[in-house]
């Protein structure tokens, strides 16, 4: 019985981790338009935590979503693209990123933006975003959520805000990738948390 509270004890402590929040409690919801919301994210795979975060977030918001793909994908084997990445990543380094067909960031107010963390930072084909749209993203309100492997949210969201120091921006929140598909009611209200539809 014992060894079951235990277990069960982890379990609850894992999945509040999983979805820890940085500086929500400061935040008050901002309003926003119909229409006026995006939900603009890189994902490794085609069923990747990242993607599934981005549609549940961009279907509670009413958000319109986009993905951001690198020109030259990825390894599709894990190891291989963590070798891969990792040089990026230390580096900062920025990967060539395609066009997204019909995104027009003078149509947002608000913007959330969705990366997996790896090796503690925002994967690259996402600050190839960021850098290439600073300027048109400059003065919205910007919201960064990531998924990880259990390492939370590391350096993802102070190096978010340093691009956009003349921006608001909302608090962060990562999700631990394994327990993003349960975290359905957490993704609904990192959403609500943080912007109130008119």
């Amino acid at each position: 019985m014992m060894k079951r509270m235990i277990a069960g004890g982890l379990l609850a402590a894992g999945i509040f981790m999983g979805c820890l929040e940085v500086g929500a409690a400061s935040a008050e919801p901002v309003q926003a338009e119909k229409g006026k919301v995006a939900v603009i994210f890189f994902s490794w795979s085609a069923d990747g935590n990242t993607r599934f975060a981005a549609e549940r977030i961009a279907a509670k918001a009413g958000a319109k979503l986009y993905e951001i793909k690198a020109e030259k994908p990825y390894n599709t084997n894990y190891r291989a693209c963590c070798d891969e990445a990792k040089p990026e990543c230390h580096g900062k380094l920025l990967r060539p990123i395609r066009k997204i067909d019909g995104l027009d960031l003078a149509k947002f107010d608000v913007v959330f933006v969705g990366t997996p963390n790896w090796w503690g930072t925002m994967a690259p084909p996402v600050r190839t975003f960021l850098m290439q749209n600073a300027s048109a993203l400059k003065g919205k309100t910007l919201c960064v959520f990531q998924t990880n492997g259990g390492g939370g949210m590391q350096r993802v969201a102070k190096e978010f805000a340093e691009i956009f120091p003349d921006s608001k921006i909302l608090p962060a929140q990562a999700f631990t990738g394994k327990l993003v598909r349960k975290s359905v009611k957490a993704l609904d209200k990192f959403v609500t948390d943080r912007v109130t539809l008119k």
